[in-house]
C-alpha cells in the first residue's frame, strides 16, 4: 500500500494567490516540506526574439533564484513574469485586468520555478489549487482547462515542461481561511453562527458570509490599498507607486516621516521638507478618505448581526485600529488560525488564506490516492483469484 501511494502521490502540490502586489505560492515536493515563494504581480507578453535576447545577453542572473528570472512561452506567445519583468521589461502589474485573465503566465513561470527548486526535471505530475476572486469565481471552470492544457508544453529558461495535472481545486479568496477556521468546530456549534469573511487586499476587498453552517455570500470590489495608493497620488506629484505603497504600509498611522522620506523627489533641503509635509498630510487624509468608502461597502454588503468576522489581508493590517473599532460589537479573529512554524514566516499573515487552501489540496489528493491504492489492491486480488482458479481447473498442469 505504502509503496502504491509513494508512486501516485504528484511530484507537486502548489497553490497560487493571485495578489495585486504579490503572487503568495505554497508549495510542496516529494519530501512533502512545506515552501513558500512570492513572485511580483508584473507580466509582459513579448516576442521571442526579446527572449533570445535577453537569454544571450544577462548578466549576473545565472545565480539569481528562479522566480527572479522566470518567462514561459505558451503555444506561440511569450511572457516576462514577476521581478524580470517588473525590471527588465517595464511589465505593469494590470491592477485593473480580471486577475484570470493574467493567472496562466504566473501559474506557468511559478510551477516551473518550483520544478527547478524541487529538481523534478522536465516531466512530472502536478496538483494544483488557486484564489480567485469572488467575483471571478465562476470562471473557474474555463481557469482549469486552460491550466491543464498549458501545462502540457511550454517553454522555460531550462526547456520544455510536459506537466500533467493530477488534482484541481479552486476557492474564492477567504475560502481557504474559512475552511481552516472552521476546522474543528461542532456542526451545531457552526449552523449557529453567522461568520463573515473580511479580506482587503493590495488591489481587491471581498467578503465571505456564512450562514446557519453554509456559504451564502460571496462579493467582491475595488476597494484595495490601490484606492488610497490613488488618492495620494492625486494629491501629489511624481511619486512612484511601488515605492510609495511600500513607505506607507512601513509608516503606520500616524505617518512616520522617516519611511516617507526614500519618496521624495524634491533635491534642495527645504524643498524636501515642504514635500514631506504634504506628502503626510496626503496620506492622513487619504487614509480617513479611503476608510469612510470601505467603511459604506462594509454597510452595504455585511448583514446585520455577525457573530463573529475574520479579518485578513495587508491592508486589514494597515487599517487595524480603523476595522477594530468598526467591529467593536463583533467577535474579531485577526488572520484565522496559523501553525507555529507558518508565523514565523514574513509573509503569513499574507498567506494564510494559501495555506488554507493547500490543507484542503493535499487533503484532494490523499483521498485520490488512498482510493486508487485501494481499487489497485482489489484488482490484484481479483486476478489472484483468477490465476488461483485456473491452476485448481488445471490441476496445475500446463
Amino acid at each position: 500500500m505504502k509503496r502504491a501511494k509513494k508512486k501516485l502521490f504528484p511530484g507537486l502540490l502548489i497553490v497560487l494567490d493571485f495578489g495585486g502586489s504579490l503572487t503568495k505560492v505554497i508549495y510542496t515536493g516529494p519530501d512533502q516540506r512545506l515552501r513558500f515563494m512570492s513572485m511580483e504581480p508584473e507580466i509582459l507578453a513579448l516576442p521571442k526574439a526579446s527572449i533570445d535576447s535577453y537569454e544571450s545577453s544577462k548578466m549576473g542572473m545565472d545565480s539569481a533564484d528562479p522566480v527572479d528570472k522566470a518567462w514561459v512561452g505558451i503555444l506561440d506567445q511569450f511572457y516576462a513574469v514577476g521581478y524580470l519583468a517588473r525590471e527588465q521589461f517595464n511589465g505593469n502589474a494590470g491592477l485593473s485586468q480580471l486577475k484570470v485573465d493574467r493567472a496562466i503566465p504566473k501559474a506557468m513561470a511559478a510551477v516551473w520555478a518550483a520544478s527547478v527548486e524541487l529538481k523534478l526535471g522536465n516531466q512530472f505530475e502536478a496538483a494544483v489549487a488557486v484564489l480567485l476572486p469572488p467575483g471571478e469565481f465562476e470562471n473557474a471552470p474555463r481557469l482549469r482547462s486552460t491550466i491543464e492544457g498549458s501545462l502540457k508544453n511550454f517553454q522555460t529558461p531550462t526547456g520544455t515542461l510536459n506537466v500533467t495535472l493530477t488534482d484541481w481545486d479552486c476557492k474564492p479568496e477567504g475560502g481557504g481561511i474559512y475552511m481552516m477556521h472552521t476546522v474543528g468546530m461542532q456542526q451545531e456549534d457552526l449552523k449557529q453562527k453567522t461568520l463573515a469573511v473580511v479580506m482587503i487586499g493590495f488591489r481587491n476587498a471581498s467578503t465571505l458570509v456564512a450562514t446557519r453552517g453554509a456559504v451564502t455570500k460571496r462579493i467582491t470590489s475595488d476597494l484595495g490599498f490601490i484606492k488610497l495608493l490613488d488618492r495620494v497620488i492625486k494629491k501629489t506629484s511624481g511619486l512612484d507607486i511601488n515605492q510609495l505603497a511600500a513607505a506607507i504600509a512601513t509608516a503606520g498611522n500616524p505617518p512616520d516621516f522617516k519611511a516617507l522620506i526614500p519618496v521624495l523627489r524634491s533635491t534642495t533641503e527645504a524643498a524636501r521638507k515642504e514635500e514631506l509635509i504634504k506628502l503626510k498630510s496626503a496620506i492622513t487624509t487619504s487614509r480617513s478618505e479611503y476608510f469612510l468608502s470601505l467603511e459604506s461597502w462594509l454597510n452595504e454588503v455585511l448583514p446585520k448581526g455577525i457573530d463573529e468576522a475574520i479579518l485578513c489581508g495587508g491592508t486589514a493590517d494597515y487599517l487595524r485600529s480603523e476595522l477594530s473599532d468598526y467591529f467593536k460589537s463583533t467577535s474579531v479573529v485577526w488572520h484565522g488560525k496559523l501553525p507555529p512554524e507558518f508565523q514565523k514566516h514574513p509573509l503569513s499573515h499574507r498567506m494564510c488564506d494559501a495555506f488554507g487552501v493547500y490543507e484542503f489540496l493535499k487533503s484532494l489528493v490523499w483521498q485520490r490516492v488512498s482510493r486508487e491504492a485501494r481499487e489497485a489492491k482489489e484488482r490484484e486480488r481479483a486476478l489472484s483469484n483468477v490465476t488461483s482458479e485456473e491452476v485448481l481447473t488445471t490441476g496445475g498442469q500446463t
